[in-house]
């Protein structure tokens, strides 16, 4: 069995946007290391000031990609809040990586991945994150996403607090046909949550706070496609 793998998390050192160059060493290192291991790997997701890398991977490397995913975001960051909340103890696990897996039939790891950044908004963004695990359920194939009432525990990585924010979620298609309707619901049903705004990869949390912001992107045979033009585009938005 194959699964989807996705970490999120800030290693800005701002609370507004991502570093430019930071992602590229991330990206550049990341396809060096995954590729001595055959596993497609790569940054699919940038909101406000959280990255998201996601990875098609076998069982039985979830733990060592993993590792290998948040040694190079230690060897990157800016900022370090995330990164050092997460413990090999549950109990004294703190708002670190937020972490979804899910299992994939498609031997490309179609996927879905959408990740949120809040300013001031932490009081409902999971709610936002559970209603599109939801949609996932439903629709898709298999769907996880970080929110938890319990201390996460991420393969080769250690624990995450509850208090962790900023949330992923993944969603694995049965057949990449699904993608536009399962993108489309997850659209439209944000729009019915206030201060939940869909954005560009790569946008600043430019809002009025308190808000959510959300990008959503297909993970396809290791490539990521930003879905925000086409669904702005389909819904004649642009």
């Amino acid at each position: 069995m194959k699964y989807i793998s996705s970490i999120s998390v800030d290693i800005s050192s701002n609370d507004v946007e991502t570093n430019e160059v930071v992602n590229e060493k991330i990206e550049r290192e990341l396809q060096l290391e995954m590729s001595k291991i055959g596993v497609k790997s790569t940054i699919t997701n940038v909101t406000g000031d959280d990255i998201v890398i996601s990875s098609f991977v076998s069982e039985d490397r979830i733990e060592e990609v993993n590792n290998i995913v948040f040694k190079l975001l230690y060897k990157h960051a800016e900022g370090f809040e995330d990164l050092e909340g997460v413990s090999n103890d549950p109990k004294t696990a703190g708002e670190g990586v937020s972490y979804a897996l899910s299992k994939t039939p498609s031997e490309y790891g179609d996927s879905i991945i959408i990740g949120f950044d809040t300013y001031c908004g932490e009081s409902f963004v999971n709610e936002a994150a559970l209603f599109v695990e939801e949609i996932g359920k439903k629709f898709g194939y298999d769907s996880s996403s970080s929110v938890s009432d319990v201390p996460t525990k991420i393969p080769g990585i250690g624990y995450s607090g509850v208090s962790t924010d900023d949330p992923v979620v993944v969603i694995t298609l049965e057949n990449v046909k699904d993608l536009q309707k399962i993108a489309g619901m997850i659209y439209g049903g944000l729009l019915g949550f206030e201060n939940v705004y869909f954005v560009k990869r790569g946008s600043p949390t430019n809002i009025l706070p308190p808000g959510v912001i959300y990008t959503m992107t297909a993970f396809l045979n290791g490539n990521a496609i930003d879905l925000y033009d086409g669904i702005k585009r389909k819904n004649n938005l642009l």
